[in-house]
């Protein structure tokens, strides 16, 4: 029965009595290949949909089920470290293909420096370098974070034009300077209003005049009816942290009162985003 499912869903194909893997499993689901996408699935069985089942309580409270505020600061605190782990395999699985989108959309190629603020395992940056040769980025995230990301870029190859620097966006002061572009990818729907305009009063800070700040996100739409993976991840927000996914407009406009201009939306398809917000220093 199981082998039937999975055959059904495109995951197996049956030839001569037998059954083998698709090519859709042969290159998401098998644990080593490039693209390996079981991160991501484990962490919605293991954590997502217990905080799903949940969301009633979510919805009274207006706290997040996947972990307890009263005793953590944020969802990584105090986490079991192989359900860390699996977050982060399960982010860099959802951020190569999103960046792929996000490198086809926009042109990068007027960049020389990035600065992926809170860049996680390092997907964006070893993506978007290996389609524009001249570009060079710096991952800036948690220590432990960026440890993780210095062995994925390690494994891609690009040690010579991805660096990493730890540190804590709140915390720190300022932004890591010398960078004429900064990416916020899935960042800022973790959080409320309050502190993405601090975010973005960051970003406006370290940047150069000419420089550009991408907020890379699934946008809701201006009438708030949808679309359906933006209305249900900011669903999951409510789960998971203090923030939701917001517009294109909302940005639009924290962008213009902190000072950036000329800003527009860029739109595409992607698993983890559907558009990107860019706004410039002048």
């Amino acid at each position: 029965m199981l082998l039937t499912g999975c055959a059904a869903l495109g995951l197996l194909e049956k030839e001569a009595g037998r059954y083998r893997n698709s090519p859709l499993t042969e290159e998401f689901l098998v644990r080593g290949k490039p693209y390996y996408f079981g991160g991501w699935v484990k962490m919605a069985d293991k954590r997502l949909y217990p905080g799903w089942g949940r969301l009633t309580e979510a919805l009274r409270t207006n706290r997040p089920t996947t972990w307890d505020p009263d005793k953590q600061r944020s969802l990584f605190e105090g986490e079991d470290p192989a359900m860390l782990a699996l977050f982060w395999e399960a982010m860099h699985s959802l951020s190569t293909f999103t960046a792929r989108a996000l490198a086809e959309a926009m042109d990068f190629g007027c960049f020389r420096q990035l600065l992926d603020v809170g860049g996680g395992s390092g997907a964006f940056d070893i993506e978007l370098c290996r389609r524009y040769p001249r570009l060079r980025a710096t991952v800036y995230d948690l220590p432990f974070v960026t440890g993780i990301a210095a062995g994925k870029v390690a494994e891609a190859g690009l040690g010579d034009r991805i660096g990493t620097a730890g540190g804590d966006f709140f915390a720190d002061a300022v932004f890591p300077e010398g960078h004429d572009a900064i990416l916020l990818s899935m960042i800022l729907h973790d959080w409320g209003e309050a502190r993405n305009r601090e975010i973005l009063r960051k970003c406006h800070a370290a940047l150069p005049s000419g420089g550009a700040v991408i907020i890379s996100e699934l946008l809701v739409d201006d009438e708030k009816t949808g679309p359906v993976p933006a209305a249900l991840m900011s669903l999951n927000m409510l789960i998971e942290t203090e923030g939701r996914n917001y517009t294109a407009a909302e940005y639009g406009a924290w962008l213009g009162e902190l000072g950036f201009r000329d800003i527009r939306t860029v739109w595409f398809e992607a698993a983890g985003a559907n558009g990107a917000v860019i706004g410039h220093k002048p």
